[in-house]
């Protein structure tokens, strides 16, 4: 399929063929308009001067099949994709959607299909996951959901649309860890209204994204949050299955006088259905993502009488395309400050952190080699000894945290957690293999007994065929001190994917 009339092709966030294209801008070989901190991004007609170039690279543009065209719609073929993991000891893994956070063997299958016009364009994604032994209930677990399924309205010739949603969105610059939102935990019910390409103003390119949703629990489930714990293992009673409400907002600005450089807000509240009906104005109850950044302006303990729970983090990155490389970070708050002055005698209250650099070697013929770093710091800052604070990802208000279906909404970086990645890929095409090395630190403000883990993964990607792309690795980690214990046990992760294009 080639982008050259009307719609658009969808890059599922977090997935190898988005870093694939954030390789290619560092190479000069894709839009630079594109800041990677709205995700998904999505191909459009004005990208068709750098589809050529693409294409050869891309399952996702290179190896659906288009079903029919007319006039009016294009109907494709999305590939079938076949998931398995199994690990040995304990659970392992983050970043994976679905899956769950469960030792043993569980799998995640998808498939459907596209229909793409002028105006709106339909995506049919469902999934299918399975467990075969969940340790916080009595047997396995299997379930189907609408996974990456999407509807889209596009605003006419504007660069933006409305969309109602299940599929993953990811927020920031972050490749292994965001602060806010990532692909960790499934996809939620959300409708929004965001940009569908860079939208060139005269001060610069902005790119938004603007969501209301519903987040939900399920009470057999692991909390990620609550060490793998049921929520009645944790509080002593079942969740009121109380439906949360969700309010977030991404923007991200990139100003016309310097090339490369982009900066942004995420923000996000949310709360109990029931706690909705408190008394305040339609943008309080609705879109509370656009009320005061301090708690002054918002009423001072009347907001914390609202009972909701607020994240909110600035972001930047900078692209060297003559260099091939890349810098970015996160910083952000896990509550209100009360006023400007608050936050400036301190900034590092609730605070958290991640950082980044990436670096592209180009080779010969379409080869690349790429070096990319990133540390992500959860742990309570030094102020939390005067003004505790607690941990990222639980708060007051929302005793679930900032979960879906029970895992971490963020980086699948548990609370209070510290990590520090690199990663070496070697890739031709879509073809790639790489080695990370991990060094995992959990929540050790809390703990007298450290517990860390360290990582080594080796992951290989190969079509096998013009038609099918296995993928797959091994994760060696070695648990000093698991779960704040003396134990040394050793995980193994096995993990294989396959995906046919039809």
């Amino acid at each position: 399929m080639k982008v050259n009339g009307f719609g658009q092709a969808t890059i599922t966030a977090g997935s190898s063929d988005e870093t694939t294209l954030r390789d290619l801008q560092l190479l000069n070989k894709f839009n630079s308009n594109y800041s990677f901190n709205v995700r998904p991004i999505f191909l459009n007609v004005s990208d068709a001067q750098y589809i050529d170039s693409v294409q050869p690279f891309l399952a996702q543009l290179g190896n659906y099949n288009t079903i029919k065209r007319n006039s009016y719609f294009t109907f494709i073929a999305q590939p079938i994709q076949f998931t398995q993991q199994y690990n040995t000891h304990s659970s392992w893994g983050r970043n994976n959607g679905a899956l769950l956070s469960v030792p043993g063997y569980q799998q995640l299958s998808t498939a459907g299909v596209s229909v793409i016009s002028k105006y709106l364009d339909l995506q049919l994604m469902p999934e299918f996951n399975s467990a075969a032994k969940v340790p916080t209930k009595d047997g396995g677990y299997s379930n189907l959901s609408l996974g990456q399924s999407a509807l889209r309205l596009h605003l006419g010739t504007l660069p933006f649309s409305v969309s109602l949603s299940t599929e993953n969105i990811w927020w920031g610059p972050g490749i292994f860890n965001s602060l806010m939102m990532s692909n960790n935990a499934p996809g939620f019910n959300h409708i929004s209204l965001h940009t569908n390409r860079p939208w060139k103003t005269p001060i610069g390119i902005v790119e938004f994204q603007i969501i209301s949703g519903h987040l939900t629990s399920n009470a057999m489930l692991p909390f990620e949050n609550q060490n793998l714990k049921r929520f009645d293992q944790v509080f002593g009673a079942a969740p009121s299955h109380d439906s949360r409400y969700f309010s977030g907002m991404n923007i991200s600005y990139a100003p016309v006088f310097m090339k490369g450089f982009s900066i942004g807000l995420n923000r996000m509240f949310q709360y109990y259905t029931s706690d909705q009906n408190i008394e305040g104005s339609f943008i309080q109850k609705y879109i509370p993502v656009f009320t005061s950044l301090f708690k002054a302006q918002a009423g001072g303990l009347q907001e914390d009488a609202r009972n909701r729970d607020q994240l909110i983090n600035i972001f930047t990155r900078y692209v060297f395309p003559s260099v091939h490389a890349e810098i970015y970070g996160e910083y952000g708050w896990n509550d209100h400050s009360y006023n400007i002055r608050d936050l400036a005698l301190n900034p590092d209250h609730s605070a958290a952190y991640l950082v980044g650099v990436r670096k592209v070697f180009p080779l010969n013929n379409e080869k690349r080699f790429t070096v990319e770093t990133e540390l992500t710091q959860l742990e309570p800052t030094n102020s939390d000894i005067a003004r505790g604070a607690g941990n990222w990802y639980v708060h007051g208000g929302v005793i679930e945290g900032y979960t879906n279906q029970n895992q971490i909404m963020g980086g699948g970086v548990t609370p209070g957690d510290n990590t520090a990645t690199l990663r070496l890929s070697l890739a031709n095409k879509l073809n790639m293999q790489s080695i990370t090395i991990e060094r995992y630190e959990h929540d050790p403000r809390f703990h007298s007994t450290l517990w860390t883990d360290w990582s080594l993964a080796v992951k290989h990607q190969q079509f096998v065929s013009n038609k099918v792309l296995i993928s797959g690795g091994i994760d060696f980690v070695k648990r000093r001190g698991y779960q704040w214990t003396t134990d040394r046990p050793v995980n193994f992760q096995f993990s294989l994917k396959a995906q046919y294009f039809w």
